[in-house]
């Protein structure tokens, strides 16, 4: 029996938005969480920092701090919401998906479904997708048990899923962690990319290269 429970620090403060067109969907804040910014991505603000070279002029990675006034103003401009997969987990201190445990049907948001169901998004990200805790892996699960049937989300990059009689289109984007630097050599995208003559090696222009042609259009 899980004897530790650890509930998302704000899941329920930021519900997906019913104007909102366009979703990111991760999995967990890392545990305990120590940042200023109280938000998602808040940890390193590695993904901040990439939106600012995307969205330039919306002070989302000023002088290296993030203000959640600035976040929040940025995503209602573009009819975008954040929200993560996971609301409880029962390890104490993790900071990858992976040293998160096992996750259960009943530990994921409990909200996603009717969140979803009263939004008009039309385009879900993942800026996790390889792993069993991956944030794309886990929908996959969330969506079996919500909907009776397999979730047909291949591994290619681009998919659609059919939810409430509407397709919506679910697209990977490449975690803005630090940490996936490590294996970034692996990556087929990236050495693609390297060798049709793009950047000097560096995989933080490698993801806002992908970011900015995946997210949408200002």
């Amino acid at each position: 029996m899980n004897l530790i429970k650890l509930e998302h620090p704000w899941l329920f403060k930021f519900p997906i938005s019913q104007d909102a067109k366009y979703l990111i969907i991760g999995t967990h804040p890392p545990m305990p969480y120590t940042a200023k910014l109280e938000f998602y991505y808040g940890n390193m603000n590695e993904f901040w920092r990439f939106l600012d070279h995307i969205y330039p002029g919306n002070d989302l990675y000023s002088n290296g701090c993030t203000e959640i006034r600035d976040v929040l103003f940025f995503l209602k401009k573009i009819k975008m919401s954040i929200t993560d997969i996971v609301n409880v987990t029962h390890v104490e201190k993790f900071s990858t998906d992976n040293e998160m445990g096992k996750i259960q049907p009943e530990d994921l948001n409990p909200e996603l479904f009717q969140w979803l169901k009263d939004s008009k998004i039309e385009t879900i990200y993942f800026t996790s997708f390889g792993g069993a805790n991956s944030a794309k892996n886990l929908f996959k699960k969330w969506y079996r048990n919500q909907f009776g049937k397999v979730c047909k989300i291949s591994s290619a990059h681009v998919n659609e899923v059919e939810m409430f009689g509407r397709l919506i289109e679910v697209i990977d984007l490449f975690s803005p962690s630090p940490t996936a630097k490590r294996g970034s050599n692996n990556i087929t995208e990236y050495k693609d990319w390297l060798l049709n003559g793009n950047g000097n090696n560096d995989y933080d222009d490698f993801r806002i290269y992908w970011y900015k042609k995946y997210l949408p259009k200002n």
